[in-house]
């Protein structure tokens, strides 16, 4: 009896624990499912898995060939997440289906040992062995599951990879793996065989090689004595054909060829012959009937400048994506074809984008306080092959809504014109505004980096102060015209997050004010630089330069406050908040602004994340209220600071914070801008 009782005690403690560590049955919510035997680490993934397989279904009942089916795609998700022994069995004992997981075991890639190469290219053939799982798990993953099959795939790859570089005859050993370790971590050993290298040798260039451009012709010689790869021998044959086709020899045939066989560790001659063919001009575009009047009128008015022009590839993608950035088109095809007579017909077709769209949009901006919209846009109005839109903003500082008509081949011409009538509500420090504007512009891209624009603008607005002095406001109420150009040269490899190139611009405006005790005649100039480099790696340089300069009939005084130039800022020296660099009124509140700004930066950025970059910045600018004093060393004003750049569509989302070295009694030590946008 005393044995019985022992025996019964011993197994409710050891049952005891048991019950406690089995998990709960895991409901998956909307669909008629359990899951048991699921570890808390693995029920959200599975959850996902889950819901997406039965979305995917579009079933609203079970089935035993959907229990079936969810069953299988979870365990190949284990399978994927380095469960090899995991199984899941599925029951259907009424409306509601029932899977049971044995997971196992999970297991991770531990060290890759690499023999047969030097360290130097065991790190650069490391990322193919794994890139399955990583493209699976995400770049950021430092663990990666062990998935037997991936690493037997990224084995071939680090083979053609050495192949590629030139080891021909390159062979790898299977995989040694060792026994997992406590934490299910197993390394692997991998031993390659590279063999000897193969080069490039004598590089002939048959047929019409003089029609090819020298840099054509550099870049086929430069490849003698390079490690021997048939993937470079036609990124060179493309290329050649390329610089053809660019001369406007739309027929061009480039051909390569390369005595591989045997060939293992011995120079390899290679022969490029070149068939230039004649030059070929774009005869009148012909549109597809299936296009509307409007889509179709634009087309053709975007298109019609290549028409007598030297066929040029790069030429029609810029007017490809002309076309598309006018918002008509979802799809937009350009099929070149041979005529007669050295000539090339371009059909143009697609598929128009959806005409009517609403959207909402908010966010926040370190000046304009919290920011929230609706924007509603009709393209292709009346099937014009215009657009008609529609924006109403509240903002921390005030509200603006205004109606915008665009049309995107003015008269059938390659300009664009845009114009916007609206009204706007401005409160800043001790003054507030209301604004009725009409603002136009005609826009023309000359190619692919330079832009022209014309432009005006009438202001008629009314400024309310009860602090503010008449000196420091300017005129409280003024019409205001002005016209001017603008010259942009943009050769940016991004426009909304560049990496390298330049940027470069002019502007020019004329202006007429009537406002306060007598009409006020000004003059604006604008110009700016900007340089991207990369670093090399996830590294970035950017430097940027910038003056603006206002010259009148009056002094600063006779300006309208917010006609004036202001510096400090997210895109200016950003140790100082929005506008408060300079002079301000008597009360110290509010920023008076100037007549002539310089601004330098210059920015060091590494992206640590994808999507994410640090920065490191140093500004310097002046702020005048002398005409004719641009930059004055005894006024310069400094900023130094860190930032964080999150990449989205639209541009980056930064956050900045600028360090005030050389700070004036008042001053604040820095400033924090939170803004959309690259800073110049």
């Amino acid at each position: 009896m005393r044995c019985c009782l022992l025996f019964l005690l011993m197994l409710s403690v050891v049952a005891r624990p048991l019950r406690a560590e089995s998990a709960p049955a895991m409901p998956v919510p909307g669909i008629p499912l359990q899951v048991t035997g699921i570890s808390s680490a693995m029920e959200a993934p599975a959850r996902a898995v889950l819901e997406k397989q039965w979305a995917l279904s579009g079933h609203k009942a079970m089935s035993a060939p959907l229990a079936d089916d969810l069953a299988f795609f979870l365990q190949q998700h284990y399978r994927y997440s380095g469960y090899a022994e995991a199984v899941v069995d599925w029951n259907l004992p009424g409306t509601s289906a029932e899977l049971q997981v044995r997971e196992g075991l999970r297991r991770t890639v531990g060290v890759v040992h690499f023999k047969g190469v030097d360290e130097k290219n065991a790190s650069a053939l490391r990322p193919y062995l794994t890139r399955q799982t990583q493209e699976r798990e995400g770049r950021m993953t430092k663990v990666l599951p062990f998935v037997e099959g991936d690493l037997e795939a990224g084995l071939g790859l680090v083979v053609r990879k050495l192949q590629s570089d030139g080891y021909l005859a390159a062979t790898a050993e299977p995989l040694v793996l060792a026994t997992p370790d406590s934490r299910g971590s197993i390394d692997i050993t991998l031993t390659l065989h590279p063999g000897p290298l193969s080069v490039f040798g004598d590089i002939t260039i048959l047929g019409d090689s003089d029609a090819l451009s020298n840099k054509a012709r550099e870049n086929i010689m430069a490849l003698r004595g390079q490690p021997f790869s048939e993937v470079r021998l036609e990124n060179v044959r493309k290329e050649a054909k390329g610089d053809l086709q660019t001369q406007g020899r739309f027929a061009a045939e480039v051909t390569a060829f390369a005595a591989v066989s045997n060939a293992a560790g011995s120079s390899i001659p290679a022969t490029l012959t070149v068939q230039a063919g004649g030059v070929f001009r774009v005869a009148p575009v012909k549109v597809d009937q299936s296009l509307r009047t409007g889509a179709a009128r634009v087309a053709e008015a975007v298109f019609q400048s290549a028409t007598g022009q030297v066929y040029a590839p790069e030429t029609l993608d810029l007017l490809h994506r002309r076309s598309m950035d006018t918002g008509i088109f979802a799809r937009l095809e350009v099929e070149p074809s041979v005529l007669e007579s050295g000539l090339v017909e371009l059909l143009i077709s697609g598929e128009e984008t959806k005409s009517k769209t609403l959207g909402f949009f908010g966010g926040y901006e370190t000046f304009y306080g919290p920011i929230a919209g609706i924007e509603a846009r009709h393209v292709n109005f009346l099937d014009s092959g215009n657009a008609l839109g529609l924006r109403a903003e509240l903002r921390g500082t005030g509200a603006n809504g205004s109606l915008q008509w665009t049309d995107p081949a003015i008269l059938s011409s390659r300009n664009a014109l845009g114009i916007s009538l609206g009204l706007e509500t401005f409160a800043f420090k001790d003054y507030s505004r209301n604004t009725l504007f009409l603002r136009n512009s005609l826009t023309r891209r000359l190619n692919r980096h330079i832009t022209a624009e014309a432009f005006s603008t009438i202001l008629l607005s009314e400024v309310d102060t009860t602090v503010l002095t008449p000196e420091e406001l300017g005129p409280d109420s003024y019409e205001t015209l002005t016209v001017g150009g603008r010259l942009t040269l943009d050769y940016r490899d991004n426009p909304l997050s560049p990496k390298s190139g330049w940027l470069a611009g002019a502007a020019l405006e004329g202006g007429l004010d009537r406002g306060g005790e007598r009409n006020i005649g000004f003059g604006r100039t604008d110009l700016n630089a900007s340089w991207y480099s990369p670093l090399g790696g996830s590294w970035r340089l950017a430097l940027g330069a910038r003056a603006s300069a206002i010259r009148s009939s009056g002094g600063v005084g006779d300006l309208p406050i917010d006609l004036r130039l202001f510096n400090g800022g997210g895109t200016t020296v950003r140790s100082f908040a929005d506008r408060e660099m300079g002079a301000t009124s008597a009360s110290g509140s509010t920023p008076l602004g100037g007549t002539a700004l310089a601004v330098v930066n210059a920015e060091v950025s590494y992206e640590f994340m994808t999507n994410f970059e640090m920065a490191a910045f140093v500004d310097a600018g002046s702020l005048s209220q002398e005409e004719g004093e641009l930059f004055s060393l005894d006024g310069v004003r400094y900023g130094v600071g860190l930032g964080l750049r999150y990449q989205l569509p639209i541009g980056p989302l930064r956050v900045d914070y600028g360090y005030n070295p050389n700070r004036h009694p008042g001053e604040a030590a820095g400033a924090l801008h939170v803004t959309f946008g690259f800073a110049f």
